[in-house]
């Protein structure tokens, strides 16, 4: 609370000049030498004996009165509290391990800037970060343990989170090591640690965000997304483009110095994994230099997305194969007359593509668009379009919404609209010759 608490002086003197004035006369032995002085100095300053007495030591901070307190509810300093017992608690830490969902990247920079050494331990997709200070290799000191609990408020930041440190105390005089666990399922009991605006590196990152979100809306892009063992170091990339549980990272690599460019050609040599390199033109680095590892990309002013999409594009067909050596077309239960694709694709969780393929070997409807129909309701909207008079696009349409279903089966059905105008009133509905169909 003392934190929120703002304190400002208070005085009808300069409390210099009345300290000044005071001991200039000398010191005094008595009640009465001292308030014969204060008058004296009452009539000097023109200001009663009690001015005199409380601008003596105003400009001193415990002498300073309070001026504001911030605004702060008793939860929320309950929550505060929590913080900083657990970061003193860490004070006495001799190591710190950690999982999070994210905010790699202030992670990461706040290790480096605390001087503390990280080793990454990985089980598949997932990884924990063991943190520990130097000189804990050599003896107890509280200094690393005050650096360790620094870094918690930046974990705290991730979207899932969990730590667990090793704790030094005593018991009983001796020696004892605690085990202290902590993960995001008691953030209720933590303040809101708020999400800075996402700032980008570069125009260049910022402007391949938003061109790759336009054009690839069924592809999630997210920004530093994971960490990724590089040797004895970890990589953060820049980006992860994800569908379905497949993804393809990516790291834009700018103008920079040749320390961090041969850092950075170091790291993604170690990587166990490929990676979208897109490497600015004006380095002095070639494709050669990141051996197998990588997917280069060269660019200029941006990121070309053609050689993005490209890449994006072997995912999918991939990812196709796979999803249509699980799904077959008798695991796909078509209850309804008419059926969306997509309906179908979540249901069994692939995509609307790998929907689509099996769908089309049915022998019972066939896919329409973004939906498959069955046989009998094309036969029923037949029949009805035979006996419709007017056959107009408009009055054919009104057949069609009755199925939920639009112009695009029309040719299935052997019908092609004449365009006489832009306007709809003015298209008809005609049954192609037999040597058209």
């Amino acid at each position: 609370m003392r934190r929120r608490t703002h304190f400002e002086e208070s005085y009808t003197v300069n409390p210099q000049k009345v300290r000044t004035y005071l001991y200039e006369k000398g010191f005094v032995t008595d009640e009465e030498e001292r308030a014969s002085l204060l008058l004296k100095a009452s009539e000097e300053f023109d200001v009663p004996i009690e001015g005199i007495e409380t601008s003596f030591w105003a400009d001193r901070e415990d002498f300073q009165i309070v001026a504001s307190i911030d605004d702060i509810s008793a939860s929320d300093l309950v929550r505060y509290y929590n913080l900083s017992l657990t970061q003193t608690l860490l004070f006495d830490a001799l190591s710190l391990e950690f999982t999070t969902s994210g905010n790699y990247q202030e992670i990461f920079r706040m290790i480096k800037f605390l001087g503390l050494m990280y080793e990454i331990q990985s089980e598949g997709d997932n990884f924990s970060v063991r943190v520990t200070g130097p000189a804990s290799l050599f003896k107890k000191t509280k200094k690393y343990g005050t650096s360790l609990a620094k870094l918690v408020p930046k974990i705290m930041k991730a979207p899932s989170w969990k730590i667990k440190a090793q704790i030094e105390t005593e018991v009983a005089g001796e020696p004892r090591i605690y085990i202290f666990e902590l993960s995001d399922s008691k953030k209720e009991f933590f303040p809101d640690v708020l999400e800075d605006t996402e700032q980008f590196d570069s125009a260049v990152e910022e402007h391949f965000v938003k061109r790759f979100s336009s054009l690839r809306k069924d592809w999630e892009i997210k920004r530093e997304p994971t960490i990724l063992k590089a040797g004895l170091s970890v990589m953060i990339p820049d980006f992860s483009l994800e569908r379905r549980g497949k993804r393809c990272y990516v790291e834009i690599v700018g103008f920079w110095t040749p320390e961090y460019i041969e850092k950075k050609i170091k790291k993604i040599q170690n990587l166990n994994q490929k990676i979208l390199l897109c490497v600015n033109k004006e380095l002095q680095c070639t494709r050669r230099d990141f051996k197998e590892n990588a997917d280069v990309i060269l660019y200029d002013k941006e990121v070309p997305m053609k050689p993005v999409l490209e890449r994006i594009r072997k995912i999918e067909l991939e990812q196709l194969q796979e999803e249509k050596g699980k799904l077959s077309l008798t695991d796909i239960e078509l209850t309804e007359d008419v059926t969306l694709l997509r309906n179908i694709a979540q249901v069994h969780n692939v995509g609307v593509e790998t929907a689509k393929e099996i769908l089309q070997t049915s022998d019972t409807g066939i896919v329409v668009g973004d939906t498959f129909v069955k046989n009998s309701v094309l036969e029923e909207i037949q029949k009805r379009l035979e006996n419709l008079e007017d056959m107009r696009l408009s009055s054919v349409k009104k057949v069609l919404d009755e199925y939920s279903l639009n112009e695009d089966v029309l040719g299935k059905l052997g019908y092609d609209i004449e365009w006489k105008s832009l306007d709809a009133e003015n298209a008809v509905v005609k049954r192609r010759s037999e040597s058209d169909r």
